[in-house]
């Protein structure tokens, strides 16, 4: 019998997840051309128990793209008020990462999970 996609990567979270933070923009502010800066920003937080792994790229074609630290983080969708986002962070394992990219895992049409591609 296979299994779903989504249902390993839950799986992977109920054994090996862990209490992380989800870091979320609220408000985007307001951008000050003459100072480069962007004021009146704001973040809420939602916490969650979800799951980080490495993966690897394999060949890149553009050398410049290359990051340290490429990880992917499982977040389940069940019981999670918002979805994350590129702007949003995910915080512990004892560090802050930010995501630069997320796919949605459906089940029979009901979000699952969220597999987010992270960097330091």
């Amino acid at each position: 019998m296979a299994f779903s996609r989504g249902y390993n990567l839950l799986k992977m979270v109920d054994e090996f997840g862990e209490p992380l933070t989800l870091k979320k923009k609220t408000t985007a502010g307001t951008y000050d051309p003459t100072t480069g800066t962007v004021t009146g920003s704001a973040t809420t937080d939602y916490s969650f128990t979800g799951y980080f792994y490495n993966y690897d790229q394999g060949i890149i074609a553009d050398f410049d793209q290359i990051r340290r630290s490429n990880r992917k983080c499982v977040i389940p969708a069940l019981g999670l008020a918002v979805e994350p986002d590129d702007e949003d962070q995910v915080i512990g394992s004892g560090d802050t990462v930010n995501i630069v990219s997320v796919v949605t895992i459906f089940s029979n049409g009901t979000k699952v999970c969220f597999l987010c591609d992270v960097r330091e």
